[in-house]
């Protein structure tokens, strides 16, 4: 039995959404990254291959924040970072979903960080976050929210993540 390989339709299908989104919206070259982070998104959801996944939900994620800063914000800011801290942990999620709560961690140490930074940027003086700042419990409800899911998912195993299958 022949592998299929769906790399080159999924490039020419990216390549048609990018030029399509470009042209019939006001977002412009800011797209690219997200759409092209969305198309290896969409190639992990046909595969199910982690390698598709992690530049997938960083590209994703980075790319969001690039169009939330020049269509939104369209000033200096962290919102870049929080783009980029939420794409990994984007990878965390996805692959705790499709692996029933037994996701590889690493991705929420730098999406920890990056999100951290980014949020320190855009609540500082002339930060964005300024008028939201008093929701930070949210936040807070959502970690908890997630840790209580993951707890809930992975059925009381408390094993070491020790798997080659990255």
């Amino acid at each position: 039995m022949q592998e299929r390989n769906f790399a080159p339709g999924l490039v020419l299908i990216g390549i048609g959404v990018l030029f399509l989104f470009v042209q019939l919206t006001d977002i412009g070259g800011e797209a690219v990254v997200a759409i092209i982070g969305g198309g290896l998104l969409v190639g992990y959801a046909v595969t199910r291959r982690y390698g598709l996944l992690v530049p997938g939900g960083i590209l994703s994620g980075l790319g969001l924040g690039i169009i939330w800063q020049e269509q939104v914000l369209q000033d200096a800011g962290g919102a870049v970072l929080v783009g980029l801290g939420v794409g990994f942990l984007a990878v965390y999620l996805i692959d705790a979903f499709a692996r029933r709560g037994r996701a590889l961690w690493w991705p929420v140490i730098p999406g920890g960080i990056t999100l951290t930074i980014g949020l320190m940027l855009e609540a500082g003086p002339g930060g964005t976050l300024v008028a939201v700042a008093p929701l930070w419990p949210i936040v807070v409800i959502a970690i908890g929210a997630a840790l209580v899911l993951h707890q809930m998912t992975a059925g009381g195993e408390h094993e070491s993540d020790t798997r080659s299958d990255v």
